[in-house]
């Protein structure tokens, strides 16, 4: 690696580094946030080394991964994979570089989706949605940059969670409309439609409804 090319490694590295502290609230106290803060800190301070090295890889696959222990949410974790993605690498050295961070990001939200909770079928249809179209642009830069590697890992990767998501859609209730004659309190909603009065809650959210005791007379529910 020239000297050209190395700098421009370490200039990436140095403008990823802030996006993946800011995927965890700055509130976020404790040490899995200092440990996070020291991490990102060192493999910038290193990046030289590590490049060098071909240790880098595994610092910022340490680092994405103290990020999602840490807090980090599937739209925030997509930023950092969304970061690398609008780098204009000129060097291969760098090329591969952005395309190790991407990888290494999808890797992670993978996980955070393998650890998701769906409500019902739509919610992890929109999830298969937003996933395929995070794993087609990855493996378009991939396919583009003659990287094969890295573009089969990104197929068989999606390949994995997008059949997980469908896997488990399977099993969930569809949403659908509801309509009624009047307003009514989510409790009384409930009762009605599920006979079950705990299940208000539900309606609630799935309608965003500002005050419970007045559910609007059209919305969503889950189906029984």
């Amino acid at each position: 690696m020239t000297g050209a090319e190395a700098d421009e490694c370490i200039a990436i590295v140095a403008r990823i580094g802030p996006v993946i502290l800011s995927t965890v609230p700055a509130s976020r106290k404790g040490p899995d946030a200092s440990e996070l803060r020291h991490a990102v800190g060192a493999m910038i301070a290193h990046a030289d080394d590590l490049l060098a090295s071909h240790g880098f890889s595994e610092v910022m696959r340490s680092c994405l991964d103290q990020a999602r222990l840490t807090g980090a949410s599937l739209p925030s974790m997509g930023q950092v994979r969304l970061a690398a993605l609008n780098e204009s690498p000129v060097s291969l050295p760098a090329t591969l570089t952005v395309l190790c961070i991407i990888r290494l990001c999808l890797a992670q939200e993978a996980r955070i989706v393998g650890e998701m909770a769906f409500a019902s079928r739509d919610d992890a249809s929109n999830t298969v949605a937003e996933m395929t179209a995070a794993f087609s642009e990855a493996a378009e830069v991939a396919s583009d940059d003659l990287d094969a590697g890295s573009y089969m890992a990104i197929i068989n990767l999606q390949a994995t969670v997008i059949k997980r998501l469908v896997d488990v859609g399977r099993t969930l209730p569809r949403v659908i409309t509801y309509s009624y004659p009047g307003v009514m309190p989510a409790l009384t909603m409930a009762q009605r439609a599920y006979a079950d009065a705990d299940r208000a809650q539900e309606l609630i959210a799935e309608n965003k409804v500002v005050h419970p005791a007045f559910m609007p007379m059209t919305g969503r529910m889950l189906a029984v």
